[in-house]
C-alpha cells in the first residue's frame, strides 16, 4: 500500500529537471501518510517516477521502488497488494525467472516480462501501477478490476503526468486545473462523482480492469479492458453449492492473511465482519486482534453484538472510542478525500483509521458485501416497485400513497427519490436508487445553466445497455451500484480515509474470484422476502454457536447514523456559518448564492422538506473549494 506519482516527457522539455523534479519530490513529501517508510525517486531523459512506501511485504529495503528489473530495461512503481504473489513467483520461477527480492513487487514485474499486455489477468489483488520499458520506450499504466486503488492522469501533448491522488497535481506550476462543471453537476446529485470523470477537466482516472499504454516513439496510445462484470453475470441458471461459496471466501481470507506485520479485524458484529471473524479465527494461527467502533449512543452502539462474538470466538477485542466530530478532522476528511465527496461517513472512517493505525498497520473489512450479496434494504424493495411498474399509474401511485400513509419511514425515504410513480414502467433502475437529486433540480444551484450533456444518467444508461441484454431489471440496481457507487465512493472513501492514517484496508468479499461466482448465477437475485445475504447467513449458522448466530442474523442492519444537519448546527457550526455566507458565496463561481443561502436558512430552521443530503454535499464543495483554491498548500 503505497502513493506513486511521476512525469513521462512525450517530447524534448526543455527545463525538465526544474519544472518536475523539484515539484514531483515536495509532492512526494506531502505524500508521506500513504506511505512513510520510504520515499523513491528514479530519474533519466524526460522520465520522472516516484513513490511512497507503507512496508507490508519484504519490509526489507530490497522492495523499495521505484523498482528496476535485473536486466535494468524495466521500471515499476505501484500501490497496492498482490495476494497471489507467492504462486506466481512460483509459476514463474519454473518459466526461468530468477528473483532476488520476496516482494510482490518484483513478482508483478516478470509478469509483465513473461506475459505482456496480458499480465493483469494473472494478478489477485488490490492494484494501481505503473511500468516503464526503456528499450521499447512504452510506458504502461494499469488498475485492478474493481477500482479499489486510484490512478489520475494528466495528458497533454508534451506531457504525461499521474498521480494516486488529484491534488498532488497542484504540485507542477505547468498544470493548470479547471473545474469540470458537469463533475459538480453529477456530485451535488449523487453525493460523488462517476468515473472516468474527476473534478477538474484535463484529469481522468484510469478505468478498473483498464490497461492504458503509451508509446514514446510512436507518440500512440492504446485503451484495454481486461475483465468486465458483464461477462459473468447469469452466465449459468443454478445456485452455487454453500460450499463452494464456503470454498471462496476462505481462500480469500487466507490470501488476505500474508503480510510480514500484524493483521487485525474491524469486527462490527453485523453478519459479514462476524462471518470474517470466524474464518480469521480458523485461519490465522494466533489469537485475532479485533477492533470495535463504541458509541455513547445506545441506539447506533453495536459493541454488545461484537463482544458476543469475540467471546464465542476467544478474539483478543479492542473497542474504539472516537474523537467527537470537529473543524479539523472534517477538514481532514475532506482534504483526504481528494475530490468533493458528499459521504458523511468519511468522518467516522477518518477517525476509525487514526484509531486502529494506532495498533496495527493492515486490517480485514466485510465492506463491499452489501453489494455484493445485496444487503441494502433497496434490493429488497426492487422487486415491490418492479411490481408497481405493471399497475396503471393511478393505482401505483394510490398505493404508494397508502404505503407512506402508514408512516414506514424506509419507504418514504424511496419515495423521495423516485422521479414519478409513472417511472415504473420504463425505468431502467437509474434514477430510483443512485441519485438524491435529478440533474435538472440539481442545476438550479449551480450559476451557469448548462445543459450538461454528460450527466449521470447518460453515464448510467450506456453501463445498462449491455447488462440489459442478459439480465432483467431486478439486478439493476446491484450491478449500478458495483460498477458505480463501488467504486467511486465506498472505495474512494475506505482507501483515501485508511491512507490519510498509513492504515491498509483489505476486503476478502472484493475477491474477482468470489464476484465472479456469485454474479454467474442468476438466481442469486431470488432471496427469500426480507431476507438479505441468505450465503453469508447459512454460514454463520454453521460457524457461530446458535444463540450467537441467531442474535446476529436476525438483527436489524446498522450503518453509520450520520446526524448531518446537527453537525452543521453545533460541532461545525463556525464553519458552517462562514461557508454559508453571503460573502463567500458571492465569491464562488459556480454555485447560485441565492438558492443556496435559501436552502440553508431552510436546513437551519429544519424546513420541511429540505433536502439535507443536498445542503451536506453543498458544505462538502464549499470546504472542498476553499482548500482548492489555496491549491492544497501548494504554492505556484
Amino acid at each position: 500500500m503505497c502513493g506513486i506519482i511521476g512525469v513521462i516527457s512525450k517530447k524534448e522539455v526543455k527545463n525538465f529537471h526544474a519544472d518536475y523534479f523539484n515539484p514531483l519530490s515536495h509532492a512526494l513529501d506531502q505524500m508521506e501518510y500513504r506511505g512513510p517508510d520510504n520515499k523513491g525517486i528514479w530519474m533519466e531523459d524526460g522520465i520522472c517516477l516516484g513513490h511512497r512506501r507503507l512496508s507490508i511485504i519484504d519490509l526489507s529495503a530490497d522492495g523499495n521502488q521505484p523498482f528496476h528489473s535485473s536486466c535494468e530495461r524495466y521500471i515499476i512503481v505501484f500501490n497496492g497488494e498482490i495476494y497471489n504473489y507467492q504462486e506466481l513467483r512460483s509459476d514463474l520461477k519454473n518459466l526461468g525467472h530468477s528473483f532476488r527480492t520476496e516482494s510482490d513487487t518484483e513478482v508483478i514485474l516478470a509478469a509483465y516480462i513473461e506475459y505482456g499486455p496480458d499480465f493483469c489477468k494473472v494478478l489477485r489483488g488490490m492494484f494501481a501501477l505503473v511500468i516503464y520499458d526503456r528499450e521499447e520506450k512504452q510506458v504502461v499504466f494499469a488498475r485492478d478490476r474493481l477500482g479499489k486503488k486510484p490512478l489520475f492522469l494528466y495528458e497533454n501533448e508534451e506531457i504525461i503526468v499521474f498521480s494516486s491522488e488529484i491534488k498532488f497535481f497542484h504540485a507542477f506550476k505547468n498544470i493548470t486545473l479547471e473545474i469540470n462543471e458537469e463533475s459538480l453537476l453529477n456530485f451535488l446529485s449523487l453525493q460523488y462523482i462517476p468515473g472516468p470523470g474527476t473534478i477538474y477537466q484535463n484529469i481522468r482516472q484510469i478505468s478498473p480492469a483498464n490497461v492504458y499504454s503509451y508509446n514514446l516513439n510512436k507518440s500512440q496510445g492504446e485503451t484495454l479492458s481486461y475483465w468486465s462484470m458483464f461477462d459473468y453475470v447469469g452466465e449459468r441458471k443454478d445456485i452455487p453449492e454453500i460450499e463452494e461459496i464456503d470454498s471462496l471466501i476462505e481462500k480469500s481470507i487466507k490470501y488476505r492473511l500474508v503480510a510480514n506485520v500484524d493483521i487485525g479485524l474491524l469486527l462490527s458484529g453485523g453478519i459479514d465482519s462476524s462471518l470474517l471473524a470466524c474464518y480469521m479465527h480458523e485461519l490465522a494461527g494466533k489469537k485475532v486482534k479485533a477492533f470495535n467502533v463504541g458509541f455513547a449512543d445506545k441506539s447506533i452502539d453495536e459493541s454488545v453484538f461484537a463482544q458476543k462474538v469475540a467471546a464465542s470466538l476467544d478474539l483478543d477485542l479492542i473497542t474504539l472510542r472516537l474523537e467527537d466530530i470537529t473543524v479539523e478532522n472534517f477538514s481532514s476528511s475532506i482534504y483526504h478525500a481528494d475530490q468533493p465527496l458528499g459521504d458523511s461517513a468519511i468522518i467516522p472512517t477518518y477517525l476509525i483509521a487514526k484509531s486502529i493505525g494506532q495498533h496495527v498497520k493492515v486490517f480485514l473489512s466485510g465492506e463491499s458485501s452489501d453489494e455484493l450479496f445485496h444487503g441494502y434494504d433497496h434490493y429488497r424493495y426492487e422487486k415491490y416497485f418492479y411490481q408497481l411498474g405493471k399497475l396503471p399509474f393511478e393505482g401505483a401511485r394510490t398505493l404508494m400513497e397508502l404505503i407512506s400513509g402508514v408512516g414506514i419511514h424506509k419507504f418514504d425515504r424511496i419515495k423521495n427519490k423516485l422521479r414519478s410513480i409513472g417511472s415504473f414502467k420504463n425505468d431502467t433502475g437509474v434514477s430510483r436508487w443512485t441519485s438524491i437529486l435529478s440533474p435538472e433540480l440539481s442545476r438550479n444551484y449551480l450559476k451557469t445553466a448548462t445543459q450538461n450533456k454528460g450527466n449521470y444518467e447518460i453515464q448510467f444508461q450506456n453501463f445498462l445497455q449491455d447488462f440489459g441484454k442478459k439480465s432483467g431489471k431486478l439486478e439493476s440496481s446491484l450491478m449500478l451500484d458495483l460498477l458505480t457507487w463501488l467504486p467511486d465512493d465506498l472505495l474512494v472513501k475506505t482507501d483515501r480515509m485508511m491512507m490519510a492514517c498509513s492504515v491498509e484496508a483489505r476486503t476478502p468479499f472484493l475477491d474477482h474470484h468470489l464476484v465472479e461466482e456469485v454474479l454467474r448465477s442468476s438466481s442469486h437475485f431470488n432471496q427469500p422476502l426480507f431476507q438479505s445475504k441468505n450465503y453469508l447467513r447459512q454460514l454463520l449458522k454453521k460457524k457461530l454457536p446458535d444463540s450467537v448466530s441467531q442474535l446476529i442474523s436476525s438483527r436489524p442492519k446498522q450503518g453509520f447514523e450520520t446526524p448531518k444537519l446537527q453537525w452543521l448546527n453545533s460541532s461545525l457550526s463556525e464553519l458552517s456559518s462562514y461557508l454559508f455566507s453571503e460573502e463567500n458565496l458571492k465569491n464562488n463561481p459556480y454555485l447560485n448564492a441565492r438558492m443556496v443561502s435559501t436552502l440553508w436558512q431552510d436546513a437551519k430552521k429544519q424546513k420541511s422538506g429540505t433536502n439535507n443530503r443536498l445542503v451536506w454535499n453543498i458544505f462538502c464543495f464549499l470546504e472542498w473549494y476553499r482548500q482548492h483554491e489555496s491549491k492544497f498548500g501548494f504554492k505556484k
